[in-house]
Order: structure tokens, then sequence, then C-alpha cells
């Protein structure tokens, strides 16, 4: 290993960004993005929308990033989001479209808890499984569709053509080099029709939802920090 593009993992290296292997079928969106700037970052990658009297419907186009891009902005109320992932609309011959939210989580410390604690705790109370990100402790767990309360905000997203969350899996992870914060990766994959499905399609649903879960848990292992000057953070031996 070389080690010029890598900074060994001391006392004094703090990571300043992040990379990840994302797969085709995404788009970006960075964080700290007003709704008009981040509305065009999408467009430029998806291509403009469908204009009137095309065979696509308006409703399409706005399935397509319109709800998805709208909730992460939303969600974003303290500049915390670093970068959202969205499917370039539904799955092909499926209503299926899924989202990937990578933010900071600020943790106010004190001698009676530090971050190792709190991810331990995450494990006790919401049934986590401990795993390793990026060579850093972390934590990750589901919450199915049904886990999400009827007429919550997160059991039905708002506008003509809602989507229903069917899973979101959250992995919470130590940032190299810092103390006050967390990183949090959310997935969350919900569907366009409101209906529930009849037995066959509810197999065909399950298996796509499992499929974006595994394509999620083989993008975490791609995650990598980054110091300020672009070199990999690593706990190998640099030559």
């Amino acid at each position: 290993m070389s080690g010029a593009g890598y900074v060994g993992r001391t006392v004094g290296t703090v990571a300043a960004s992040y990379s990840i292997v994302v797969p085709p079928g995404f788009v970006r969106v960075p964080g700290e993005m007003t709704a008009p700037d981040a509305a065009a970052f999408v467009a430029a990658q998806l291509g403009d929308p469908p204009a009137p009297g095309t065979a696509t419907a308006p409703d399409d186009w706005r399935l397509r990033f319109g709800s998805a891009l709208g909730r992460a902005l939303a969600a974003d109320g303290h500049g915390r989001v670093m970068d959202s992932y969205l499917s370039g609309g539904p799955l092909p011959g499926t209503d299926i479209v899924c989202s990937i939210v990578v933010a900071t989580v600020p943790v106010t410390r004190s001698e009676h808890a530090d971050l190792d604690r709190l991810l331990l705790r995450r494990v006790a109370t919401q049934g986590a499984n401990p795993i390793v990100l990026a060579e850093d402790p972390a934590v990750v767990w589901d919450d199915s569709g049904g886990a999400f309360a009827p007429g919550s905000r997160n059991a039905r997203l708002d506008g003509p053509r809602a989507l229903t969350p069917l899973r979101r899996r959250t992995v919470l992870a130590r940032i190299a080099g810092h103390d006050d914060r967390l990183i949090s990766l959310v997935l969350t994959v919900g569907s366009a029709t409101p209906d529930a499905p009849d037995e066959g399609d509810a197999d065909a649903q399950a298996r796509v939802v499992g499929a974006l879960t595994d394509v999620f848990d083989a993008m975490l292992s791609t995650f990598r920090w980054r110091d300020a000057g672009g070199r990999l953070v690593t706990d190998r031996p640099l030559a």
C-alpha cells in the first residue's frame, strides 16, 4: 500500500469527508443546497421534465425525485445532511423507490456518557446489531413498514402520489478523529401504491425490498473516511 494517498489513524488524524461507491440508478444531492439548486442538480442528472402532452405523466416525473427530494431537504432543518442519494425513479416494473441520506449527528458529551455508550444503548433499546463502518464502531437496525405509526409524519409522504414506507435501515457510527458527533446513513424504501399488495405481489415486493437492502449493505462495505487532503484514513500499515 502506497503512503501517498493514505494517512494513518493516529492522534491528530481527523476525517473531513468520506467516499462511497454508489451503483448506477442513483442521483446524488449534496447537502446545504437550496431547494431550487437541488432540483436543478437532480434534473441535470435525470434529464429535463417531460413536456405537456407526452406519454410521461407529470406525476411520473414528480415521483422520479420530487417527493424524495422534498423530504430530504425538509428533514435537514439544521443543515446536517452531507448528501442524499435518490433512486432515479421507480425500479423498472415496480412502484418502489428508495433514498439514502448521510448526515452528521451532534452529541453532547458528559462524564457519564460517551459515544461508545450511546451506540451500546442502541443495541440495548432498539435491538441494533454492532458492526464496523470504515474501521470505526457502528450499529445498525431496521424498521419495517409496520413500525411507522399510522397518521405519523413517517407513515405516508404527503402529495398526490404519496409514498408508503416499506423499510428503513439506519446505521449510526463514530467518525474518525471526532468525539462530539456521529454519522448516520439511513436507507428508506417506499412504494407509490397506498393499497396493500395481494399475496403474490407482496412476495415480489419483499424480494425487491430485500435486494435494495443488500445493495445498501454492499455500499456500506465501500465507505471510507478521508482527511482534509483527500487521503484515505486507515489502520493498515503504510509502506
